[in-house]
């Protein structure tokens, strides 16, 4: 059993891997049914998950004990997963994640609702490597002190190599403009890829932001050619993205 939205890349995840490793899931969904499902939880279900959902005041109480409880009464015993795989063992898995890259990189960067992800590459990197997240969520200045506590819970201590950029969340979790669906097109049109909207495309937008405007401009040098390079180089696997520069 595990937590997540309505968008939640994390219940998608948890869903895929009990239809490959054949073991039942229930996805714990935050406000009401919604029909027809979106393509998240059409495809949660499309994998055997069963899906269950929670007015919002009660989903913020989901890790007091009675919520929990009351939901074992209703499917019987299962483990349970916290939103966003985000405890320990879900940070120490990310860590894996950054030896599986093949090309050189300097900076590897993630989209982070909860900050699992980036508190787990971040600890799985060698040398001066560095992390770089990109929040997706308005408001999102709590995962500097989340990631903290994920590292502390998973390794016993804090790593430095990592930073957050909070400027790319287009209005929220889960909300787009015209500027968003914008470079999601045209990145479809040069690549043939079709961005996710709800995380990778907000992580997309900041890093090409920063490197042809920002803090990455002055590490590329004829910046067309390069860049052509880089995008052909990402390797793409579980939501995460890596930069070679």
């Amino acid at each position: 059993m595990t937590f997540g939205g309505a968008y939640s890349n994390h219940i998608r995840a948890v869903a895929a891997a009990g239809h490959f490793y054949d073991f039942e899931t229930i996805g714990v969904v935050r406000g009401e049914e919604h029909r027809p499902l979106n393509d998240s939880l059409a495809y949660a279900a499309s994998r055997g998950m069963r899906l269950t959902y929670l007015d919002r005041a009660t989903y913020r109480r989901k890790t007091e004990p009675e919520v929990p409880a009351k939901l074992a009464d209703q499917f019987g015993p299962c483990y349970v997963v916290p939103e966003g795989g985000s405890n320990g063992p879900g940070v120490r898995g990310c860590a894996e994640l950054p030896g599986e890259i093949e090309p050189e990189f300097d900076v590897i960067c993630c989209a982070c609702g909860t900050g699992t992800t980036l508190a787990g590459i971040a600890a799985g990197l060698t040398g001066s490597r560095r992390a770089l997240g990109f929040a997706v969520l308005k408001g999102g200045r709590f995962l500097d002190d989340e990631v903290q506590r994920l590292q502390r819970e998973a390794l016993g201590r804090e790593i430095d190599n990592w930073a957050i950029d909070y400027g790319c969340h287009f209005g929220g979790y889960a909300k787009r403009t015209p500027e968003l669906d914008a470079f999601i097109a045209g990145f479809k049109s040069q690549q043939g890829i079709t961005l996710d909207w709800v995380h990778e495309a907000k992580m997309m937008y900041g890093l090409f932001d920063r490197i042809f405007s920002g803090p990455f401009r002055m590490q590329i040098c004829a910046a067309n050619g390069l860049c052509f390079k880089v995008i052909r180089a990402l390797r793409l696997f579980a939501g995460v993205l890596a930069y070679p520069v």
